[in-house]
């Protein structure tokens, strides 16, 4: 679990609503002086006056002197159940403006204990405790606060309900966790990315309850989502176990690039052997020099002399492309706009790489690799920011291998992916 991601969630809306309840409790402490109709409850008079002084420095941001204001009315003799109530409220919401979440915790689950809770402060106080009491470990309480918000009969609230799904998942309640995960996902405002930390708990459930193929599921669709590296990176490394030509396993090395999915030393030294070995020295160039950049490789030894044959292969390459060019236009078939493609891709010229790639498509041939050829187009066009010609190209790849296959579907996924936030050029 990423419980940073759960924190951050939760203090944006802990600050939200915080606003929000200011609000609705200050209007209780000026009822002091103007008693409200009933049955709403009001707070004594020498405590109204105390949270109303309080109020007014809370709007002018000064949060420590309200809190010393409001703790004041804790020495009021003979304080009735809704003053405690409302001094609890206004403690929990100047906690959470002081960043004080263990203290705003406390109070928030006292509020959603008290047999005075006022109806209209329910669905607040329900939620905040919800989320206070899950960050502070209390799982079973933030369980509690959460159903007790859900029987309220509001709409469905995605934060709510995640925040049960971790609490059941640290309980390890992995079916719990798994219903609450997908209904706070179902809860999603239309054009909106679904919660982060629910898709992140289906996931971790689905492993846990080993529903193996339902986590792969998840697992691409947070991929698409939010564009993690580390979520493509387990998406690629789950296809490791598939037997591959070459080329195709280039095509996966290609989409770990592409997405930032982190590479060892090691790695980094296995991607660069593939097309050096079969003739792209430009792109084993590239990865090597990207293993140097990060720190996982050191140029030396093995490494030194790998990048310096890569090196040299390359001059001479790029020395005779432009007459392999020539040769792959005029040819009748497509085979050598396929090999021309892959070279261009190589050295990160995805335009001219699209245009072999079509030629060669176009042209067609009894040995020209069709499936090769729309993987490099589709691979191009993706990084070019042509998604929808990308996922057209990715589209005609049929009836291949098992690995190529595989290769096309992460390659659409990552083309048709709902955010580029993490999006890299090889």
């Amino acid at each position: 679990m990423r419980t940073s991601l759960f924190r951050a969630a939760l203090t944006s809306c802990l600050l939200g609503s915080a606003t929000f309840a200011i609000g609705a409790f200050a209007t209780s402490a000026v009822a002091a002086e103007k008693p409200a109709a009933p049955p709403v409850p009001i707070v004594s008079k020498p405590v109204g006056v105390l949270l109303d002084a309080a109020k007014k420095l809370m709007i002018a941001n000064d949060f420590v002197t309200a809190k010393a204001t409001v703790t004041q009315a804790l020495a009021v003799p003979n304080r009735t159940p809704i003053d405690d109530y409302e001094i609890d409220n206004f403690l929990g919401n100047i906690a959470i403006k002081l960043n004080d979440h263990p203290t705003a915790d406390t109070m928030f689950e006292t509020m959603a204990e008290s047999p005075v809770i006022p109806e209209a402060d329910k669905p607040a106080t329900f939620r905040i405790a919800t989320l206070l009491a899950n960050e502070a470990k209390h799982f079973d309480k933030a369980i509690k606060y959460g159903h007790a918000f859900i029987a309220l009969g509001g709409p469905p609230d995605d934060l709510v309900l995640s925040t049960m799904s971790q609490s059941y998942y640290f309980t390890n309640d992995f079916a719990n966790a798994e219903t609450f995960a997908n209904q706070s996902i179902a809860a999603t405002a239309p054009g909106k990315v679904p919660n982060q930390s629910a898709y992140q708990v289906l996931l971790g459930s689905q492993i846990k309850l080993k529903k193996e193929a339902a986590a792969i599921g998840t697992l691409e669709k947070m991929a698409t989502y939010y564009n993690d590296p580390a979520d493509w990176g387990q998406l690629i490394d789950a296809s490791s176990t598939i037997k591959m030509k070459p080329i195709e396993l280039l095509f996966f090395y290609r989409l770990r690039l592409a997405t930032r999915a982190s590479a060892s030393g090691e790695e980094y030294s296995a991607m660069a052997d593939i097309p050096l070995s079969i003739g792209y020295p430009a792109e084993a160039q590239a990865i090597l020099e990207l293993g140097l950049a990060t720190g996982k490789l050191s140029n030396s030894g093995k490494t030194a002399a790998k990048l310096a044959d890569a090196r040299s292969r390359t001059v001479k390459d790029r020395a005779g492309l432009a007459s392999f060019d020539a040769m792959a236009t005029k040819s009748a078939t497509g085979e050598l706009d396929v090999k021309l493609a892959e070279a261009y891709f190589g050295y990160g010229r995805y335009a001219d790489a699209e245009a072999a790639a079509r030629r060669a498509i176009g042209k067609d041939g009894a040995k020209t690799d069709l499936g090769e050829a729309n993987m490099v187009l589709g691979m191009a066009l993706a990084l070019e920011g042509k998604s929808a010609d990308a996922l057209a190209a990715f589209n005609s790849v049929k009836g291949g291998s098992a690995a190529l296959m595989k290769a096309q579907h992460l390659w659409s996924l990552y083309a048709g992916r709902k955010t580029t936030t993490a999006a890299a050029t090889p």
